[in-house]
Protein backbone atom coordinates (compact mmCIF):
# COMPACT_ATOMS: atom_id res chain seq x y z
CA UNK A 1 0.00 0.00 0.00
CA UNK A 2 3.10 2.35 0.50
CA UNK A 3 3.82 1.58 -2.88
CA UNK A 4 0.58 3.17 -4.40
CA UNK A 5 1.02 6.31 -1.93
CA UNK A 6 4.66 7.15 -3.23
CA UNK A 7 3.59 6.57 -6.87
CA UNK A 8 1.77 9.73 -7.15
CA UNK A 9 4.45 11.66 -5.36
CA UNK A 10 7.48 10.67 -8.00
CA UNK A 11 8.81 13.57 -9.66
CA UNK A 12 9.00 13.87 -13.59
CA UNK A 13 12.86 13.11 -13.62
CA UNK A 14 11.86 10.00 -11.55
CA UNK A 15 9.36 8.99 -13.57
CA UNK A 16 11.38 9.12 -16.51
CA UNK A 17 13.77 6.51 -15.09
CA UNK A 18 17.07 8.88 -14.78
CA UNK A 19 18.79 9.19 -11.10
CA UNK A 20 17.48 12.76 -9.44
CA UNK A 21 20.38 12.64 -6.92
CA UNK A 22 23.10 11.12 -5.67
CA UNK A 23 23.29 9.06 -2.68
CA UNK A 24 25.97 8.32 -0.03
CA UNK A 25 28.94 6.53 -1.55
CA UNK A 26 28.68 4.38 1.64
CA UNK A 27 25.32 3.21 0.02
CA UNK A 28 25.54 -0.33 -1.06
CA UNK A 29 25.72 -0.48 -5.43
CA UNK A 30 21.69 -1.83 -5.19
CA UNK A 31 20.83 0.62 -2.93
CA UNK A 32 22.40 3.36 -4.93
CA UNK A 33 20.51 2.74 -7.93
CA UNK A 34 16.94 2.67 -6.03
CA UNK A 35 17.52 5.53 -3.76
CA UNK A 36 19.19 7.66 -7.04
CA UNK A 37 15.16 7.39 -8.55
CA UNK A 38 13.62 8.71 -5.51
CA UNK A 39 13.61 12.00 -4.03
CA UNK A 40 16.40 12.08 -1.07
CA UNK A 41 13.50 12.53 1.51
CA UNK A 42 11.30 9.99 0.21
CA UNK A 43 8.63 8.21 2.84
CA UNK A 44 10.94 4.47 1.59
CA UNK A 45 14.23 6.04 3.36
CA UNK A 46 14.99 3.87 6.71
CA UNK A 47 18.16 3.48 9.06
CA UNK A 48 18.27 0.23 7.85
CA UNK A 49 19.52 -0.61 4.53
CA UNK A 50 17.99 -3.43 3.31
CA UNK A 51 14.69 -2.01 4.30
CA UNK A 52 15.23 1.02 2.56
CA UNK A 53 16.26 -0.74 -0.69
CA UNK A 54 12.88 -2.94 -0.22
CA UNK A 55 10.67 -0.32 0.45
CA UNK A 56 12.32 1.80 -2.10
CA UNK A 57 12.03 -1.12 -4.72
CA UNK A 58 8.48 -0.70 -3.82
CA UNK A 59 8.46 2.92 -4.38
CA UNK A 60 9.19 2.67 -7.88
CA UNK A 61 6.46 0.37 -8.89
CA UNK A 62 4.50 1.62 -12.11
CA UNK A 63 1.17 0.75 -13.02
CA UNK A 64 -0.77 1.22 -16.53
CA UNK A 65 -3.64 0.18 -17.89
CA UNK A 66 -3.85 -3.81 -17.55
CA UNK A 67 0.27 -4.17 -16.82
CA UNK A 68 2.52 -3.91 -13.59
CA UNK A 69 5.47 -1.92 -13.74
CA UNK A 70 8.66 -3.64 -11.36
CA UNK A 71 11.69 -1.98 -11.43
CA UNK A 72 14.67 -3.78 -12.61
CA UNK A 73 17.36 -1.99 -12.00
CA UNK A 74 19.78 0.25 -14.24
CA UNK A 75 16.66 2.65 -14.79
CA UNK A 76 14.46 -0.15 -16.44
CA UNK A 77 11.55 -1.52 -15.75
CA UNK A 78 9.92 -4.71 -16.49
CA UNK A 79 6.04 -5.01 -17.61
CA UNK A 80 3.84 -8.07 -16.57
CA UNK A 81 0.93 -8.24 -18.08
CA UNK A 82 -1.73 -8.29 -14.96
CA UNK A 83 -3.81 -11.76 -15.16
CA UNK A 84 -7.32 -11.47 -14.48
CA UNK A 85 -7.23 -13.71 -11.04
CA UNK A 86 -8.23 -11.90 -7.37
CA UNK A 87 -5.51 -11.97 -5.60
CA UNK A 88 -7.54 -13.63 -2.54
CA UNK A 89 -8.11 -16.65 -5.04
CA UNK A 90 -4.64 -16.07 -5.63
CA UNK A 91 -3.60 -16.65 -2.16
CA UNK A 92 -6.38 -19.30 -1.42
CA UNK A 93 -4.63 -21.39 -4.06
CA UNK A 94 -1.38 -21.68 -2.31
CA UNK A 95 -0.11 -24.79 -1.18
CA UNK A 96 -0.50 -25.30 2.99
CA UNK A 97 3.50 -26.15 2.73
CA UNK A 98 4.47 -23.51 0.45
CA UNK A 99 2.90 -20.59 2.41
CA UNK A 100 5.56 -20.01 4.92
CA UNK A 101 5.52 -16.98 8.09
CA UNK A 102 4.35 -14.18 6.17
CA UNK A 103 1.86 -15.51 4.48
CA UNK A 104 -1.49 -14.13 6.05
CA UNK A 105 0.14 -10.73 6.19
CA UNK A 106 -0.25 -10.44 2.35
CA UNK A 107 -2.90 -12.51 2.37
CA UNK A 108 -4.36 -9.58 4.50
CA UNK A 109 -2.67 -7.13 2.38
CA UNK A 110 -4.05 -8.82 -0.61
CA UNK A 111 -7.72 -7.98 -0.23
CA UNK A 112 -6.74 -4.13 -0.09
CA UNK A 113 -8.27 -2.04 -2.30
CA UNK A 114 -5.00 -1.53 -4.46
CA UNK A 115 -4.22 -5.09 -4.77
CA UNK A 116 -7.67 -7.26 -4.99
CA UNK A 117 -7.30 -7.78 -8.22
CA UNK A 118 -3.45 -6.90 -8.58
CA UNK A 119 -2.17 -10.88 -8.04
CA UNK A 120 1.12 -9.42 -9.27
CA UNK A 121 1.49 -8.14 -6.13
CA UNK A 122 3.64 -10.96 -5.17
CA UNK A 123 5.66 -10.57 -8.15
CA UNK A 124 6.48 -6.77 -6.49
CA UNK A 125 7.01 -8.82 -3.50
CA UNK A 126 9.45 -10.81 -4.46
CA UNK A 127 11.71 -8.16 -6.04
CA UNK A 128 11.60 -6.34 -2.94
CA UNK A 129 12.92 -9.62 -1.00
CA UNK A 130 15.23 -9.77 -3.83
CA UNK A 131 17.01 -6.38 -3.44
CA UNK A 132 16.89 -6.80 0.16
CA UNK A 133 19.20 -9.57 -0.39
CA UNK A 134 21.28 -8.15 -2.84
CA UNK A 135 21.80 -5.02 -0.40
CA UNK A 136 22.50 -7.88 2.40
CA UNK A 137 25.22 -9.83 0.18
CA UNK A 138 26.53 -6.03 -1.11
CA UNK A 139 27.12 -5.40 2.78
CA UNK A 140 28.56 -8.86 3.93
CA UNK A 141 25.99 -9.30 7.02
CA UNK A 142 25.53 -12.11 8.58
CA UNK A 143 22.02 -10.45 9.77
CA UNK A 144 18.57 -10.28 8.22
CA UNK A 145 18.22 -13.66 6.77
CA UNK A 146 14.76 -13.47 6.84
CA UNK A 147 14.98 -11.16 3.82
CA UNK A 148 16.12 -14.80 2.27
CA UNK A 149 13.59 -16.85 3.28
CA UNK A 150 10.87 -14.43 2.41
CA UNK A 151 11.95 -14.51 -1.29
CA UNK A 152 11.79 -18.09 -1.17
CA UNK A 153 8.46 -17.93 -0.23
CA UNK A 154 7.27 -15.21 -2.51
CA UNK A 155 8.84 -17.16 -5.36
CA UNK A 156 6.33 -19.89 -4.78
CA UNK A 157 3.71 -17.79 -4.30
CA UNK A 158 4.61 -16.49 -8.01
CA UNK A 159 5.01 -20.07 -8.83
CA UNK A 160 1.27 -20.41 -7.99
CA UNK A 161 0.21 -16.95 -9.66
CA UNK A 162 2.01 -18.33 -12.73
CA UNK A 163 0.36 -22.15 -12.86
CA UNK A 164 -2.96 -20.13 -12.18
CA UNK A 165 -2.55 -17.84 -15.41
CA UNK A 166 -1.42 -20.66 -17.76
CA UNK A 167 -5.52 -21.38 -17.41
CA UNK A 168 -7.00 -18.18 -17.84
CA UNK A 169 -8.67 -18.24 -21.38
CA UNK A 170 -7.00 -14.89 -23.19
CA UNK A 171 -4.17 -14.38 -21.07
CA UNK A 172 -0.58 -14.76 -22.61
CA UNK A 173 1.53 -15.88 -19.82
CA UNK A 174 4.34 -15.62 -21.70
CA UNK A 175 6.13 -12.15 -20.32
CA UNK A 176 4.57 -13.65 -16.50
CA UNK A 177 6.89 -16.53 -17.25
CA UNK A 178 9.85 -14.78 -18.97
CA UNK A 179 9.72 -12.19 -15.60
CA UNK A 180 9.65 -14.91 -13.65
CA UNK A 181 12.65 -17.17 -15.13
CA UNK A 182 14.51 -13.82 -15.29
CA UNK A 183 13.84 -13.17 -11.03
CA UNK A 184 14.71 -16.51 -10.51
CA UNK A 185 18.00 -16.41 -11.89
CA UNK A 186 18.95 -13.10 -10.14
CA UNK A 187 18.33 -14.95 -6.95
CA UNK A 188 20.03 -18.41 -7.50
CA UNK A 189 23.12 -16.03 -7.83
CA UNK A 190 22.44 -14.12 -4.91
CA UNK A 191 20.69 -16.45 -2.49
CA UNK A 192 23.56 -19.24 -1.63
CA UNK A 193 20.53 -21.66 0.30
CA UNK A 194 18.02 -21.18 -2.77
CA UNK A 195 15.27 -23.70 -3.18
CA UNK A 196 16.47 -25.50 -6.82
CA UNK A 197 13.10 -26.97 -7.45
CA UNK A 198 11.13 -23.78 -7.41
CA UNK A 199 10.81 -23.47 -11.37
CA UNK A 200 8.74 -21.93 -14.16
CA UNK A 201 7.98 -24.29 -17.06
Amino acid sequence: MRAFLAFATLTAACLAGDPIWSPPAGFPPTLRDIASRLPADTPAREPDLITYGHEGSHFLTRFRPGEHGLYALNGRWEWVPIPPIRTADLFAAIPHDERGTIYETYRRQGVSEGWAHRPTMVLDEWVAYLRGSQIRRELSLEIRRETHRHAMSMARYARTLYKMSREVEGYDHTRLRDFCRWTLSECREVIPEWDNTIRFD
